[in-house]
């Protein structure tokens, strides 16, 4: 029977669950040996495709879902599976009436760590004898697509026409091309640009360069075709210096410099050049801008680089202020709330160092968890007009139902200040792009609140952020979010580990996944925080949909004011 813990506490805290490869390896009581490709991004949609040769040589291709969660032994021990649904062959080199049961994946000995100890698959028919010897052992790994990903691997479980052939050789060119650019995004020590080009001319264009590489000698390249609208990475080098040449693909406008003329592709081009005016390394995106369109039909002609007024009102480099405010010495929820403090953190670090730009963290905690610290830390800030500044408040909140704002104050130690107050003050900074979030309660004040338990699950990883989605994110929008996880008249409600320690706050566990699912590079998603927030609240919802509310309805309802526009 499956146990059911409760929850007597109002917290904000997350698991983070991103997009993730895992292979999976065993063989058969048939002795056929199988390999699964897993595609995991949430629990509830798990993605599987399996390969394996038949006896009589079929290869032989399957795909199917699966459902991860946690079963209970008779003994009251506990295991995580995969739970596999509907397979069906895909692929199969020879004619064949032989189809395929889906399997399930049983971890078992999962440990307070969320680490386990074995690997076991079977599908239903393997049990329903009661037989136990059917149950195979397999070897689990993850993958890294940069390094365990090729073209002949992706096409061994994929059609070359499929969306995810075509998705997943893209992440095999990105990163066998940037894979040191890749390492050191998320490092300090990154010592090269990267360099990218940004198509806000209203026609397709094609670009090509010449750059120093990295054996200290200079080389052309090209073309790259750019959508309008389109961003695309073309190369690294350790040198401030580039040149490149573009033209509209019908000739009608043309990027060059005549005074710069090289050999390339047969032809000679004047190559135009660009100087990158600081020392500071990463992205590096040049925008190419029709500013005097002419008739198709009239002859090329030079046109020059600008930025659009959007960049020329907000000018400067781009920094991101990440300000977190965190009960972490409430008695109920202090122990999950520090976490919070280090996964926030890491969620933003990762983000901020992916896509190139500066960033500052301050955590505000402890002695400084009172509105007098927060204050004095936003005020000691250089923001200036290009910057990013996100607020995120952990802890305990209410909000008097007769009084006249939507969004809940903040309890801190002292004066209390509201969610919507500290948001106006923030925007006050006159900063690009000013996101405010809080996880608390949004109610009369009530100490305790219960929840259903929704345990961790033995998955973490790090993100496949998208550059251009996230560029999309922080360097493209401007405007301000105000965000609360529940509604007014509502609790917000908090999640268990597995060991029965605290865990997640509902809303923050799904805005974390959510923001790993819009800036991800496997899916459509454009890079909306609208859409990012929206999907958030859903599934917040969706994951207390069971716990009655103060305001007499079931589950928290997040909500958020919002003016953010895209360049």
């Amino acid at each position: 029977m499956k146990k059911i813990l409760t929850i007597i506490f109002i917290c904000c805290f997350y698991l983070s669950i991103a997009q993730n490869f895992y292979e999976i390896k065993w063989q058969g009581t048939d002795g056929i040996k199988y390999i699964a490709l897993v595609e995991f991004f949430e629990k509830e949609n798990i993605n599987v495709r399996v390969n394996y040769t038949t006896k009589d040589g079929a290869y032989k291709v399957a795909k199917y879902k699966c459902v991860g969660k946690y079963n209970y032994n008779s003994d009251g021990s506990k295991f995580f599976m995969f739970d596999g649904q509907n397979a069906e062959i895909v692929y199969s080199s020879k004619e064949s009436n032989v189809g395929y049961s889906a399997d399930n994946f049983v971890f078992k000995g999962v440990n307070i760590n969320n680490q386990y100890d074995k690997l076991y698959t079977y599908d239903d028919a393997d049990l329903a004898d009661g037989n136990l010897d059917n149950v195979k052992e397999a070897t689990f790994k993850k993958l890294d697509p940069s390094k365990d990903f090729t073209k002949s691997y992706i096409n061994s479980f994929f059609w070359t026409s499929e969306p995810e052939y075509i998705k997943y050789t893209k992440l095999i060119s990105t990163n066998q091309t940037t894979s040191s650019s890749t390492t050191s995004s998320s490092s300090s020590g990154e010592t090269f640009y990267r360099l990218k080009f940004k198509n806000k001319c209203i026609k397709p264009i094609k670009v090509a360069i010449r750059y120093l590489d990295f054996k200290d000698k200079w080389g052309s390249k090209g073309w790259w075709t750019i959508e309008p609208g389109k961003t695309v990475y073309v190369e690294n080098s350790p040198n401030s210096i580039f040149y490149y040449y573009a033209k509209t693909l019908d000739g009608s406008l043309v990027w060059s410099d005549k005074d710069n003329l090289r050999d390339f592709d047969g032809k000679k081009y004047g190559f135009r050049k660009l100087e990158k005016s600081t020392s500071k390394y990463g992205s590096w995106v040049t925008d190419i801008t029709c500013t005097n369109l002419v008739n198709d039909q009239s002859t090329s002609t030079t046109s020059t680089t600008t930025t659009s007024s959007y960049t020329n009102q907000y000018t400067g480099e781009v920094k991101l202020h990440l300000i977190i405010a965190a009960d972490s010495n409430d008695p109920q929820i202090g122990a999950s709330v520090r976490q919070d403090l280090d996964d926030v953190s890491n969620l933003f670090q990762k983000a901020a160092r992916e896509v190139g730009i500066k960033y500052e963290i301050s955590k505000l905690y402890d002695t400084s968890f009172d509105k007098a610290s927060i204050i004095a830390k936003i005020n000691s800030l250089d923001i200036k007009n290009n910057d990013v500044v996100i607020f995120y408040y952990s802890g305990h909140g209410y909000n008097d139902t007769s009084g006249y704002s939507r969004f809940p104050s903040m309890s801190l130690d002292g004066k209390d200040y509201g969610l919507e107050s500290m948001h106006n003050f923030i925007k006050g900074k006159n900063a690009r792009l000013t996101i405010t979030l809080g996880d608390l309660c949004n109610s009369i004040p009530r100490t305790r609140s219960g929840t259903k338990s929704d345990e961790e699950i033995p998955f973490k990883s790090g993100f496949l952020f998208d550059e251009d989605k996230l560029e999309r994110l922080f360097i493209d929008s401007r405007g301000s979010l105000l965000s609360t996880s529940s509604s007014k008249g509502e609790w917000s409600f908090c999640m268990r580990k597995s060991n029965g320690s605290m865990g997640n706050g509902h809303f923050t566990n799904a805005f974390i996944n959510s923001f790993a699912k819009e800036a991800s590079k496997i899916n459509d998603n454009i890079g909306s925080w609208d859409q990012l927030f929206s999907r958030a609240y859903t599934d917040a919802k969706n994951n207390t949909k069971y716990q009655l509310n103060q305001n007499g309805k079931y589950g928290q309802s997040g909500f958020k004011s919002s003016d953010i526009k895209y360049n």
